[in-house]
């Protein structure tokens, strides 16, 4: 299965000027950091760098690799069946990309204490995650993960996330039914979006933005969307030109300005709105209801660790998992739906399994399967490993090295480089998934003698991390992703137009750059599970 190929992008004259005068300073900064590289200790291995130019390194590889640059980075990877290399990469220094699942182990299990966040991945992030879990490192880390783990314990994953996700279920598939006797086209990334972030303002908040079911999109939608999408241009660029930028508050600067300003302005009034409640019930007004939504729990935690509760600290958290939680799972379904398109025999085995097990999918259209349901449906699970498997919502992840290292195969990484984990790379390694590592195929997923989800380990499959930067909120993502699929896999057939086009955008997670166009096809009532599977 290859990468989604991706559209090149067209700067404008001013973004060419500033980006001009931004290189050549960066330019001279990188080449003075690259001629200072630090000698290998003895019986270790340096990593060898890729062929580049003098001062200009390997810029012209990036720039005429920039349509296709998850090709081309997993290209560089195969070729050398996972060991690292390094690029010289003008502005930000080395860069060592690899995609050895012992080095993944190293970064982000065993050595992670070596391996941080870094300065210019905070300072990217920062107008938007702020200082939370994604964006910190250290004691304020720590204190943040504690916080965290109480967001998704299992009780209240079962009694007030559940109900949630299978309400916005409700509302989605409904669209999908209007398109069905329509007979309209409805582009479903944008719908996988829009379900997400329903679900998870409820969940998170408390509040219920409408979008779903009037059609229009939510203002805070618009921003969500908008600010990820200018963070992206951030990491794109050099330091210099956006920080420039952001000072003249010109381009996507400002517009990222705006954007954040629509967000925060939502989410510190929802944060408001809690604190008062808390306040109130405390002084006797026992009329006030304390929430079980994300930001109510985050105070709980806060308060009972001793600390004084700071809206922007919850806001931080909040929106972190916000974006962790909703672009990631929305951008998984749309991959997955696109996919399964072009595997029809995938599909009609997942349609089996679902009219088999859960027969009441092809009854009523109101019954949509509980939490322990949708854990019983092992070739959905293995679907679904499959597609995060060849196409994780992150496609590399990156760390700073804080201290010297050497991993156990002698591989030296001096302190101050910066490292990339390549997953598309590993996932397309036939040392480590066989010949057909490229191909579509849940069945890699299945005992073959038992039919139960065979297990990996988290060094081998990567969609959800490992180690203590492992998601968090890893459950509720199964459970959206299990959820949508079986109901709209065993109701309707998705057909795509002829010709159509789906290049990836990369932000904080991997995205479609276009619509996902699709006309739905209802599945016939009364379908056997004989008659889907053939």
């Amino acid at each position: 299965m290859k990468l989604p190929s991706v559209l090149g992008r067209q700067l404008t004259s001013v973004h060419v000027t500033l980006g001009l005068l931004s290189l050549a300073a960066a330019l001279l900064y990188s080449s003075s950091r690259s001629s200072k590289t630090k000698p290998a200790p003895n019986a270790t291995k340096r990593v060898p760098y890729l062929p580049s130019l003098p001062i200009l390194g390997n810029a012209l590889d990036l720039k005429r690799n920039g349509h296709r640059f998850l090709e081309w980075l997993t290209e560089q990877c195969l070729s050398r069946e996972g060991l690292a290399f390094t690029l010289r990469n003008p502005g930000r220094g080395d860069l060592l990309v690899t995609a050895n699942p012992e080095h993944y182990e190293q970064v982000m299990k065993i050595q992670v204490d070596n391996f941080i966040k870094g300065k210019y991945v905070q300072d990217v992030l920062a107008d938007v995650l702020g200082c939370s879990l994604m964006n910190v490192d250290g004691e304020h880390w720590k204190f943040q993960r504690r916080v965290v783990a109480n967001l998704f314990s299992s009780r209240l994953l079962r009694e007030h996330m559940t109900p949630i996700v299978q309400k916005h279920m409700k509302n989605l598939q409904n669209v999908f039914s209007n398109a069905a006797t329509a007979g309209e086209r409805i582009d479903a990334y944008k719908l996988m979006h829009r379900f997400t972030l329903e679900a998870f303002a409820e969940i998170g908040f408390g509040c219920e933005l409408g979008s779903l079911a009037s059609g229009q999109e939510h203002p805070f939608e618009t921003a969500f969307d908008d600010a990820q999408r200018f963070v992206a241009v951030r990491s794109r660029g050099p330091v210099l030109l956006w920080k420039l930028k952001r000072w003249l508050n010109v381009g996507s600067e400002r517009q990222l300005r705006n954007a954040m300003a629509v967000i925060d302005e939502l989410v510190m009034s929802f944060i408001s709105k809690a604190i008062e409640r808390r306040q109130l019930r405390s002084e006797g007004d026992l009329t006030q209801i304390l929430g079980k939504d994300i930001v109510s729990i985050i105070l709980d935690s806060v308060e009972s660790n001793g600390q004084v509760v700071e809206p922007v600290e919850v806001r931080d958290i909040a929106v972190a998992a916000l974006v962790g939680g909703r672009d990631t799972t929305a951008g998984a379904l749309s991959w997955l739906f696109h996919t399964l398109t072009k595997h029809p025999r995938v599909e009609a085995k997942l349609r089996a399994e679902l009219l088999t097990k859960l027969p009441k999918l092809g009854e009523s259209d109101d019954y949509v399967p509980s939490l322990e349901e949708v854990q019983e449906l092992p070739y959905l699970e293995a679907t679904i490993h499959e597609l995060l498997r060849l196409l994780p919502p992150l496609a590399f992840t990156g760390r700073f090295c804080a201290t010297d290292t050497v991993f156990p195969d002698g591989t030296f990484v001096p302190s101050g480089t910066s490292i990339w984990i390549c997953y598309c790379g590993m996932a397309r390694l036939t040392s480590l998934w066989g010949p057909d590592a490229a191909e579509f195929v849940p069945e890699r997923f299945i005992d073959s003698e038992t039919g139960a989800v065979l297990q990996f380990p988290p060094s081998k499959f990567s969609a959800f991390n490992v180690g203590p930067r492992i998601c968090p909120g890893r459950t509720l993502a199964w459970l959206e992703m299990k959820i949508v699929v079986a109901c709209l896999v065993s109701r309707f057939h998705l057909v795509e137009p002829p010709g159509q086009e789906t290049p990836y955008s990369i932000g904080i997670t991997v995205g479609m750059k276009n619509p996902l166009m699709v006309s739905v096809e209802r599945v016939a009532a009364g379908t056997s599970a004989a008659a889907a599977s053939g």
